[in-house]
């Protein structure tokens, strides 16, 4: 089954300053991503998401027509689309890393234009991840 990544930009209806101001979010993602066969990760400001996901042409459209329904957030904006041939985030069904104050910055920055890059945005995020586990695999 072909696959695609799409990433996304929208303004969050209340503020996310955490982990666990989003973690139901989190939660029902994990939830409905493994039923559906999607793949990604969720990055966020106080005022906006991103996210990147990863699937099938179909389970992407279903997944998009839900969040546009989702009264968390609202001015969604597809910033890409694109086939693939593999996944980037196949061991998560949702992954939202803990972004350093340098990250958040430049997280800020990339989300402030209605349409960032998703390379930009996907290599920030896989940063994130792996200073995410270096800090924990340090003794």
């Amino acid at each position: 089954m072909p696959l695609e990544r799409l990433a996304y930009v929208s303004h969050s209806t209340e503020p996310a300053e955490s982990l666990m101001s989003v973690s139901d979010i989190l939660e029902q993602s994990v939830r409905n991503n493994r039923g559906n066969n999607i793949t990604g990760a969720l990055a966020f400001t106080p005022s906006r998401f991103a996210q990147v996901l990863e699937g099938s042409h179909g389970s992407l459209d279903v997944l998009l027509l839900k969040l546009a329904m989702d009264p968390r957030h609202h001015d969604m904006i597809v910033v890409d689309r694109l086939p693939i041939e593999r996944r980037l985030f196949n061991d998560w069904a949702m992954i939202a890393p803990v972004f350093t104050p340098h990250g958040r910055a430049r997280l800020a920055t990339l989300v402030a234009g209605e349409t960032p890059s998703m390379s930009a945005l996907t290599e920030l995020i896989f940063e994130m991840v792996g200073e995410q586990d270096a800090s924990t695999n340090t003794p």
